[in-house]
């Protein structure tokens, strides 16, 4: 929140510097990946892969799932029938020339603590992990960091100013997600960093997003993802963005939006995915935002459970108590179309920096990704209040109509 006047942009010089576990690629046919450990839900916790012990992540279902669309592989099959069909209908239905995978798998060679990540075929460009953090470092990154097969990395578009959105100075940059184990091509998203507490606000959606595609040369991919980061430049979609959060300033929440962000929030409370933040920020937000409330509930609390009780005070600090507002026992006895006519007590803006400031200094890159894509869908359309502040500037004015009749659930 408001814990420093500094409004500068530190770029930091992470050149190949980048924390990350070992990364070992291998090929191998299909009729090479065989289910090795099952759980009593029928789920596979381990897999024999070419003589490797290792546990299947998503990206590794995911990306097969995409190999062998052509001949009918999707989930629902796993759902269908057993992991050991399906690769052995695979075996028997895939030419020799199409057989052969390459796969990637995140830890150390020979242990049981593998991850196996995504599969591809073996003449797919893929980008190396060393060769990511070499080339993204020299372009100023900041909070660079490796999770589940992809590299994530900030970067400052060149020549662009900081602006004001209501009383907040921001500056653009944007986010680059660059995969290790040849799924997928890099990505980058829009974003607006808030300067007065270095809180990321993430386009995270279609709207915002630029995919950089690395062809299917023998050149090294990094050179592409270079002459990206070397010639960057996207300033309507900046502005498109803007807009989004301008509009958000003079924008009622409504109930359906705070419900949403709000069942993110308890997602990653019950996952124990918020941590102390890279800040150290542990009680800032709560002790700032819940002062109204009294008490000291969480005194008696510790980690993880004191950190997520903190984060849903700030965001009923943040919205009002809305089942005591409207006199509910839960928000789900409204109908749809009632919680997005229905306002909360903050503005669209209030609710998209709560939940960035979580997204920011709570979470991981990418466990925060839950609350950034909510942030994504939010400013990709309008707001089911949008512009309201103009004619209802406060809470009780959006209730009360000029003849004094009260305006709530009409």
């Amino acid at each position: 929140m408001r814990a420093s006047q500094d409004t500068s942009i530190k770029e930091v010089n992470m050149t190949a510097t980048l924390d990350h576990p070992e990364i070992v690629v291998g090929s191998a046919p299909i009729n090479h990946f065989r289910v090795d450990e099952q759980d009593e839900d029928g789920n596979v916790t381990r897999m024999d892969v070419d003589g490797m012990k290792v546990r299947p992540t998503e990206r590794f279902w995911t990306s097969l799932c995409s190999r062998y669309s052509t001949f009918g592989l999707s989930p629902k099959n796993f759902k269908l029938f057993t992991h050991e069909e399906v690769f052995n209908r695979l075996q028997n239905r895939v030419s020799d020339d199409k057989s052969r995978l390459r796969f990637t798998v995140e830890g150390i060679k020979g242990s049981d603590d593998g991850r196996l990540l995504a599969v591809a075929t073996p003449t797919k460009p893929q980008v190396t992990i060393d060769r990511a953090a070499e080339v993204i470092g020299r372009y100023a990154a900041s909070d660079m960091e490796y999770a589940d097969g992809i590299v994530r990395s900030t970067h400052k578009p060149p020549h662009m100013e900081q602006f004001k959105i209501g009383p907040d100075s921001f500056a653009n940059q944007y986010i680059l997600e660059t995969p290790i184990d040849g799924y997928g091509n890099p990505l980058s998203y829009l974003m607006l960093l808030r300067l007065i507490c270095s809180n990321g606000m993430v386009g995270l959606s279609k709207a915002f997003r630029s995919e950089v595609k690395l062809g299917n040369t023998d050149v090294d991919p990094m050179f592409t993802v270079e002459r990206y980061l070397d010639a960057y430049n996207n300033e309507e979609g900046y502005s498109a963005m803007q807009a989004r959060f301008e509009a958000a300033t003079t924008s009622w929440a409504s109930i359906s939006e705070c419900n949403k962000v709000y069942r993110t929030l308890t997602r990653l409370a019950s996952n124990k995915l918020f941590h102390d933040g890279k800040s150290k920020r542990v009680n800032q937000l709560a002790q700032t935002r819940t002062t109204q409330l009294g008490g000291d509930g969480a005194s008696a609390l510790t980690g993880s459970d004191a950190i997520n009780l903190q984060i849903m005070r700030a965001y009923t600090a943040t919205t009002g108590d809305l089942c005591s507002i409207y006199g509910l026992t839960h928000l789900d006895a409204l109908s749809r179309k009632k919680m997005e006519r229905l306002p909360a007590e903050c503005s669209v803006y209030d609710l998209l920096n709560l939940t960035t400031e979580v997204a920011t200094h709570y979470c991981t890159q990418q466990d925060g990704r839950w609350l950034q894509a909510e942030v994504g869908q939010l400013i990709s359309s309008e707001y089911d209040l949008e512009g309201t502040m103009a004619d209802h500037p406060t809470f009780q004015d959006f209730f009360v109509s000029t003849d004094g009749k009260t305006m709530a659930g009409n």
